[in-house]
């Protein structure tokens, strides 16, 4: 059964770029956060899309929790749901970008380096796009 439509979660596929665009339309609670990342992941499989923009401006809440979910729980399945490494464009506000405490729930590069999911973050939706669409040429891994 098909997870419901989150109000505060706005997706969109779009197939010219093999992107899942997935804006935030407000603050949520975690509770929210994992709901919504599960409904991404339903959108994903639908179209076999390993190619994530997740435009946070409005979320704009980053914490440890949240953090550890996703990197414990919710990114290590992906690749067998997807089939392949997954790539997330977080296109976010600068002056998050600056927040010392969401930056150190935000793992460095050198984290993802042997894991099957890879995070960036942005503050150009462009440049984003453009990061996404250079992952579409490196090899698939699983």
């Amino acid at each position: 059964m098909p997870l419901p439509v989150p109000d505060y979660l706005d997706v969109t596929y779009r197939a010219d770029l093999d992107v899942l665009l997935a804006r935030w339309m407000r603050r949520v609670t975690l509770e929210e956060m994992q709901q919504g990342y599960r409904y991404l992941l339903e959108k994903a499989e639908a179209h076999t899309c390993r190619y994530w923009l997740l435009d946070a401006r409005r979320r704009s809440n980053t914490d440890r929790e949240g953090a550890s979910w996703m990197i414990n729980t919710f990114l290590p399945g992906l690749p067998a749901r997807l089939g392949g490494r997954t790539y997330l464009a977080y296109l976010l506000v600068p002056i998050i970008m600056r927040d010392v405490e969401a930056d150190a729930a935000f793992p460095p590069a050198s984290f993802f380096a042997d894991k099957p999911f890879v995070g960036e973050r942005f503050i150009d939706e462009r440049e984003a796009i453009a990061w996404l669409q250079a992952a579409h040429r490196e090899p698939v891994e699983k």
